[in-house]
């Protein structure tokens, strides 16, 4: 069926209605093929009301090679980035991580919160390589087996060592997290909190 195509005297198109509400106003499906040599640079959405607009990308919201990507702002203290260390490799046995990389340095330097994944049995750390002055992130255990967090431990270098605050080892049973905060001046790894 042919809707009719209405030419109203307010410069209003109207298709399957007689009463355009907007400048082209259709009622009913709407197909449209856009031109793929064209780079896009904004996006059309339809409000709940049904209005047709078109959205401004910004800074953080912009198209690459075709595809609407979130742009992460680092800057922002309200975000913080999840990454992964993936203990696998060592899961078989318990293992004691000395002088720990967890990529604080290169894959996981923008990654406030680190998940700890792949251990099949309990774990310790004594201390974590590369920590710089104020930098702070939260061990994320996201697994059942406990992790021990060893207390000025000789089997990691002194700048990677942990002080957990007690001078006792302490730990998270099970699934929880563990805020790490690097003091620059005693050049020592602070346990400042743990939540199990």
């Amino acid at each position: 069926m042919i809707s009719p195509v209405l030419f109203a005297q307010t410069a209003r198109v109207g298709i399957g209605t007689s009463n355009p509400q907007a400048t082209l106003h259709v009622v009913g499906d709407l197909v449209f093929e856009p031109d793929a040599t064209i780079v896009p640079t904004r996006l059309v959405g339809v409000s709940v009301a049904g209005d047709l607009t078109h959205l401004q990308l910004s800074a953080d919201l912009n198209i690459v090679d075709g595809e609407l990507q979130v742009i992460e702002d680092s800057t922002d203290d309200n975000i913080l980035f999840v990454g992964e260390v993936d203990q696998s490799a060592d899961a078989a046995t318990t293992v004691i991580y000395n002088n720990y990389d967890i990529g604080i340095d290169s894959y996981n330097n923008e990654n406030a919160v680190l998940r700890i994944t792949g251990e099949s049995n309990g774990y310790n750390m004594t201390g974590f390589a590369n920590g710089y002055d104020g930098r702070i992130f939260y061990l994320y255990n996201a697994q059942g087996n406990n992790v021990t967090f060893f207390n000025l431990n000789a089997n990691s270098s002194p700048e990677n060592q942990i002080i957990t605050g007690s001078g006792s080892n302490e730990g998270i049973n099970g699934e929880g997290v563990a805020e790490f905060i690097y003091d620059g001046v005693q050049e020592k790894w602070i346990l400042v909190n743990i939540r199990s």
